[in-house]
């Protein structure tokens, strides 16, 4: 991933905004959105994290 790119950076920032409000649902959809973000689709490594349903 591009730590430069404007868009997974606004995308980032948008998923932390979420997870402070406590709206999960909202910060899993901006990491989805960031990376499916065509420049960087084939090299974004998940992450690992909070429980599963």
């Amino acid at each position: 991933m591009n730590d430069q790119c404007p868009i997974c950076h606004h995308f980032r920032a948008l998923r932390e905004q979420a997870k402070r409000a406590g709206d999960y649902s909202k910060a899993t959809d901006y990491e989805v959105l960031r990376r499916r973000h065509p420049a960087h689709t084939a090299q974004a490594p998940r992450q690992s994290g909070g429980p599963r349903a």
